[in-house]
């Protein structure tokens, strides 16, 4: 009998120590909140990245792409003791190296006391219909928060869940809202978009933009990031601060003497204002054995920075080069297959940036 009651009381503590359900709270569109780090109001859906009105002259490739929630996050403030989210993933997307959580998990951020940005818990993706309760036994202060969308997936719907007699709004603080000021824009890679982060929040745009307090507008596009025209026009719509083009990874030597010069000329007489960065491709781990990929990067610096030296001639004064060894982490330790950063190489990365655009 007594081992049945220190049982029964043993159950009771662990359910109490659960907290509460998701599946409990009450649950607001992610639309009445605010959305940031998106480049354009009119997406093909909610949590997209590409305007609609450019899918007829976007490679296919792309488009799909842009139909990824890399680098978007919601905004808002609540009292509420408990936060759950729900949301739907658009395609149950997974890749073999990298984590579930970073595909098309959820990340949530607070705004602490000492205005820094704080990671508080990953939504981990279980089913096609997903929710999860993120954080609960809080005190029911008004807080800040921030919640990462999915890297490399797209989402259908994303709701936000609090306790019943909470509140759920706009944010009442200005870090990181939407407008605040011009934001930066990276177009690049899948480096860019993410690959491979652990979690949402980890990818370098992201890391960036609580650095800065800013919004950072992610287009990058796995493999695909090969300065195509309508790209021109996507970033000739943003009034942007800073662009970094960070899309050597995915060019080849003919690409770059094909698109370069037009692609960037373009997009410096769109922003003339503008700082635009020209970066040099990534250290790879097997650049420094294998010898092709050693000549090509070679190759390929060396036309760059000749273009460089070329626009700045012909009056681009807007344009700034960051050779490869300002953003390199030193090793390949942040990879996970030489190429694609962990959230090792991410942060690296970030921190080699911030002062850059800062």
């Amino acid at each position: 009998m007594k081992k049945l009651i220190f049982s029964l009381c043993l159950a009771a503590l662990t359910i109490a120590a659960a907290g509460q359900k998701a599946s409990e709270l009450k649950y607001t569109d992610a639309r009445e909140l605010m959305l940031i780090n998106q480049g354009f109001d009119n997406t093909a859906l909610p949590y997209s990245r590409l305007p609609e009105d450019l899918k007829e002259v976007t490679r296919k490739e792309v488009w799909d792409l842009g139909l990824n929630s890399a680098g978007l996050a919601v905004r808002f403030s609540t009292d509420s003791k408990a936060v759950g989210v729900r949301w739907k993933p658009l395609n149950g997307f997974g890749m073999n190296h990298m984590a579930a959580t970073g595909v098309r998990g959820i990340d949530l951020y607070y705004l602490n006391e000492k205005g820094v940005w704080s990671f508080i818990c990953t939504a981990i993706p279980r089913s096609t219909d997903c929710q999860s309760l993120l954080v609960s036994r809080m005190d029911g202060k008004v807080r800040e928060y921030m919640a990462y969308l999915p890297l490399y997936d797209g989402v259908e719907y994303v709701e936000f869940g609090v306790d019943s007699t909470a509140s759920i709004t706009l944010p009442h603080k200005a870090a990181l809202t939407k407008g605040a000021s011009k934001p930066i824009v990276f177009y690049g890679t899948s480096i860019t978009q993410g690959g491979c982060a652990s979690r949402p929040g980890m990818v370098m745009t992201s890391i960036i933009s609580r650095a800065l307090n800013k919004e950072v507008i992610n287009l990058g596009f796995s493999g695909n990031a090969r300065m195509d025209r309508s790209m021109i026009e996507a970033l000739r719509r943003i009034d942007a601060d800073k662009i970094v083009i960070d899309c050597l990874p995915n060019c080849t030597l003919q690409i770059m003497k094909d698109s370069a010069y037009f692609f960037l000329t373009e997009v410096a007489k769109a922003h003339p204002s503008a700082r635009i960065f020209m970066v040099e491709d990534y250290k790879y781990g097997y650049e420094s054995v294998d010898l092709k990929t050693a000549n090509d990067m070679a190759e390929k610096s060396a036309y760059w920075s000749d273009l460089y030296r070329k626009l700045r001639k012909e009056g681009y004064r807007n344009l700034r080069y960051v050779p490869r060894e300002a953003v390199d982490e030193g090793d390949s330790e942040g990879t996970v297959d030489g190429t694609h950063r962990t959230d090792l190489g991410f942060y690296r990365m970030a921190q080699r940036y911030i002062p850059i655009l800062h």
